[in-house]
């Protein structure tokens, strides 16, 4: 299989996981605005489940498939195998200092990959305490 196509392939699939976690978020957070102020507890286990998705699954999944996409994009194949790439710093580090890559955070993927998942997070926050407020207050 062509380098072209492995990125191509990789690239199509990081996307599918954007527009996953984006849509199981917005589901989830529509369910904890809507029991907000009615059930505590299922407004807590929603929150719980949508932060575990966003910090033990987005997060590795989609900075792992972001890397497996600069590997092929810039064709490291010959430098380091995919896994070395991905898995060590040391090796990518090295790598990207071969092809003159600064940094893997290029700005949509600062946008798309970290700041957004993070700002999910805080509106989870705000409604967990905001939950909490109302119970101490009734």
């Amino acid at each position: 299989m062509a380098d072209m196509d492995r990125w191509s392939i990789n690239e199509s699939l990081l996307q599918s996981y954007r527009s996953i976690f984006i849509s199981s978020q917005s589901f989830l957070l529509a369910v904890g605005a809507i029991v907000s102020g009615k059930s505590g507890v299922v407004l807590y286990a929603t929150a719980a489940i949508s932060l575990v998705m966003i910090w033990a699954i987005w997060f590795p999944v989609v900075r792992s498939r972001h890397l497996i996409v600069d590997y092929y994009k810039f064709g490291m194949m010959d430098f380091c195998d995919e896994d070395e790439y991905v898995n060590k710093r040391d090796v990518r580090d090295n790598a990207n200092r071969q092809f003159k890559i600064g940094t893997n955070w290029r700005k949509t993927r600062k946008k798309l990959d970290l700041y957004t998942p993070i700002l999910v997070s805080l509106v989870w926050v705000v409604l967990v305490i905001y939950e909490a407020y109302l119970a101490i207050k009734q």
